[in-house]
């Protein structure tokens, strides 16, 4: 998979960050009130997560796609089988949106924690 240049600037993005722990991301997303004033930074750094996730996602999806073309040209079928994207796979498109829409809500996040509204 070749990344557009949105995605590279989101991989690059994300390749800076370092994500919460999974117990603390998952209690700051159900907390009710990341949009007051008091909360943006919690904001901030759980959209910092969420782009690194996406770009863990968007490496591992890679990674599956090259041992797979690298099994085909061995010409190993066992692994082809096991490396090969399915259906029951998310699908590459969404993953490749998903990384994007990652880095734009970053960005808002980043905006919203310096303006005063």
């Amino acid at each position: 998979m070749k990344p557009t240049p949105a995605e590279r600037v989101a991989l690059d993005h994300a390749a800076t960050l370092t994500p919460m722990e999974l117990e603390e991301a998952s209690a700051l997303s159900k907390a009710p009130d990341l949009f007051t004033f008091a909360r943006r930074h919690d904001r901030v750094r759980l959209a910092q997560t969420r782009l690194v996730w996406a770009a863990e996602v968007w490496r591992r999806r890679e990674l599956q796609l090259s041992l797979y073309a690298h099994a085909l040209r061995e010409q190993d079928r066992s692994a082809a089988a096991y490396y090969r994207v399915t259906a029951l796979d998310r699908a590459t498109a969404r993953i490749r949106h998903a990384l994007v829409d990652a880095d734009r809500a970053l960005a808002i996040a980043q905006d919203a924690a310096f303006s005063l509204l």
